[in-house]
């Protein structure tokens, strides 16, 4: 039987680069997972232009959730949707929101994207948002930069990210949180990662690690995997590289990582790769079940 593998953070449109309809999307989408030896599923939240309509128009929050619901309702149970929102547009969030865990069957908000869609996590509008996700028994996905670079600015500004959240979960700490690729690294020395700074103010802040945050793996070759296997309690540890189907069709190999060409990826692109770095930063087999998919099926309710 093959390992399964949920990865709880990936980007999808059927809409291509330079405006390219991809009539095809569910199958090269599939075929990405089909690619993999391991049974592989995807959470997906919307990206490329849809991230813009959510940005700048309420009526863009529906036509980008639309398009997931669309491609998970035909998937047969391999992908599951993600509801990504503006706070902005406070009333038509709800409404959307109703609509993709009430009908749709969503299992999760995010990715939250307030460093592009011009907000805050710790606006009035987002607490009403987060305790709206509560009362669907949803987490809440937020984005924290994974690295610093000099050249970049906004994304990647991951401690003002970690104090947005932080006051977000004073507002709202019964809440379920996920840290967004808070674990990884930069294809480069140049990129220099936060994960070491988000795990020492985790653990300044709290004492311990909270039981409604979990922390997602974008990186698998990341130096700080080791430290986050021995600090964070492993149930609450997921894997969400932020795979895109920015390149193609056809899509990049899974791991292929974020941002860099599938040719030059610093190791073979697949889930066994990833099982590789688990196993030399220290995990046992019973931990790589659960950072493979079984804290995901258990957060999501995805089943056994």
């Amino acid at each position: 039987m093959s390992l399964r593998w949920i990865d709880t953070h990936t980007h999808v449109s059927d809409i291509g680069p330079a405006g390219e309809r991809r009539e095809r999307m569910l199958h090269d989408l599939l075929d990405v997972l089909d690619r993999d030896e391991a049974d592989l599923r995807f959470l997906i939240s919307c990206d490329g232009p849809y991230l813009g309509g959510v940005g700048t128009d309420a009526d863009g929050m529906l036509i980008a959730n639309r398009m997931i619901h669309e491609l998970v309702r035909a998937a047969g149970g391999r992908l599951y949707g993600s509801c990504c929102v503006n706070p902005r547009f406070t009333d038509e969030t709800l409404r959307v929101m109703d609509l993709a865990f009430g009908k749709w069957g969503f299992v999760q908000l995010g990715e939250m994207l307030p460093y592009m869609h011009g907000y805050r996590m710790d606006d009035p509008e987002s607490e009403r948002v987060v305790r709206h996700a509560l009362e669907h028994d949803v987490p809440v996905q937020v984005h924290l930069g994974t690295y610093w670079h000099k050249a970049y600015s906004g994304s990647s500004d991951g401690m003002d990210h970690m104090r947005d959240l932080l006051h977000c979960h004073d507002r709202v700490p019964e809440a379920k949180y996920i840290l967004a690729h808070a674990i990884g690294c930069g294809p480069t020395p140049e990129f220099v990662p936060w994960a070491d700074m988000f795990l020492d103010t985790i653990a300044g802040v709290f004492g311990e690690w909270p039981r409604n945050f979990w922390i997602e793996v974008r990186d698998f070759q990341s130096d700080a995997l080791a430290r986050t296997i021995a600090e964070v309690p492993t149930d609450r540890i997921l894997s969400g590289t932020d795979w895109t189907t920015r390149v193609g069709p056809p899509f990049q190999d899974y791991g292929t990582m974020f941002g860099v060409a599938q040719d030059e990826n610093p190791f073979p692109p697949r889930v066994a790769s990833l099982v590789d770095f688990l196993r030399a930063a220290g995990a046992t087999d019973d931990d790589i079940r659960r950072i493979g998919w079984q804290n995901a099926a258990e957060l999501y309710g995805l089943g056994g």
